[in-house]
């Protein structure tokens, strides 16, 4: 049927019909009633919240409702997405909503940005070169009623990169420090009584970020040579690698008994279970910082990085800054061994200071008060 539809009509006049249909759609749920409930919208994951919203989403109790879908989304989950979007009272996001382009909020309806990662590292929104223009970046995040940020330094950083006042940015904290800080033994005692063969292991964990060109998203070779790599990894020595939730690559060529790919597990449980951390640009350098583990910044394409930085780089990093894949093993060898604590905590402060292990509760208040306007 649908071969048959584009021969029968054109790409252009195709278009044009579902524009129409998508605006009729839109104005009719805009007529439904409003339901005194969250809907959390992510596009991080399919059918299931990732830890900072998962977290938040289990603090409630209220009615909830989630839309988890990667992009692109069909037809029909657009339809479910600007349904649930204009007929939830709150809504909660982790990242791009770009149905807010789209959707006016109607009255009474408050959106939060619950953000997925800490602190301000890389450049993002408005101050970075994206695949959106500068009109599709305010139109996502102008409506926002708040926005959770992990400390006062990050409030400004945040309402520059969104295009919004600074007083929408509300230094809570976000949820996912909160198990960080209050239970950072179940996290790792949870991850090795899943993984036993694990325990014992010194575990160096590769975090890296999605990487751009002319702000399209690319595939990244990280330039390890995983084969050398295995063969250099002492017995009790094991090389996992995690990767972004937007890099639908493999990282890792070949198959090793020490290097694996455990892009699936939680990200706070691997970073709770190494004994270093290894990343880039990625804001799991937050993450680690609370779990006061040491760092190294594996940065290949150091000069060649498009998004830029906030903080003063590499000079402000938690840990070394390499380029050379070859020296890779050894800094993350010294790292384990003398930890720079000073500079991680000194890192933490400016970066999380409004991260105590309360972030989900505020968080959740601010909604409740949501929910309770008329």
């Amino acid at each position: 049927m649908k071969e048959l539809i584009k021969k029968i009509i054109p790409l252009r006049a195709r278009r044009k019909i579902l524009e129409f249909l998508n605006r009729t759609w839109v104005a009719f749920c805009s007529r439904l009633p409003l339901k005194n409930r969250v809907c959390f919208y992510t596009i991080r994951s399919n059918g299931v919240l990732l830890d900072n919203a998962g977290i938040l989403y289990d603090t409630l109790d209220c009615k909830k409702v989630i839309f988890a879908s990667k992009l692109p989304h069909g037809n029909f989950e657009k339809a479910k997405a600007y349904r649930l979007l204009l007929t939830s009272k709150v809504i909660v996001t982790d990242d791009y909503c770009r149905y807010m382009r789209v959707i006016k909020l109607r009255p009474g309806q408050a959106l939060l940005q619950i953000w997925h990662g800490c602190g301000y590292f890389k450049k993002f929104a408005l101050d970075a070169d994206t695949d959106l223009t500068k009109e599709e970046e305010r139109a996502t995040h102008s409506q926002y009623t708040a926005v959770a940020v992990t400390s006062e330094k990050s409030r400004q950083v945040f309402a520059n990169a969104f295009g919004i006042d600074e007083s929408v940015c509300l230094a809570l904290g976000i949820p996912k420090t909160d198990v960080i800080i209050n239970s950072p033994d179940k996290i790792r005692d949870g991850f090795f009584s899943a993984h036993p063969d694990l325990k014992g292991k010194k575990i160096y964990l590769y975090c890296p970020t999605f990487r751009e060109k002319d702000g399209k998203r690319i595939e990244f070779d990280c330039g390890i040579d995983f084969g050398a790599l295995s063969e250099s990894l002492a017995d009790d020595e094991i090389f996992i690698v995690s990767r972004h939730p937007m890099a639908d690559y493999d990282l890792i060529k070949g198959n090793y008994k020490n290097v694996i790919d455990m892009t699936s597990e939680s990200t706070l449980s691997l970073v709770s279970a190494a004994s270093v951390v290894i990343t880039d640009y990625s804001s799991v350098c937050h993450d680690a910082a609370l779990f006061k583990k040491p760092m190294v910044f594996y940065c290949p394409d150091a000069d060649e990085y498009e998004r830029g930085f906030y903080l003063k780089f590499p000079d402000d990093l938690p840990g070394e800054m390499i380029k050379n894949p070859g020296s890779l093993l050894e800094e993350v060898r010294k790292a384990n061994e003398n930890p720079p604590f000073e500079k991680i905590e000194r890192f933490k402060e400016n970066q999380l200071g409004a991260c105590d292990g309360k972030a989900a509760q505020r968080t959740a208040d601010l909604i409740y008060g949501y929910l309770k306007q008329s």
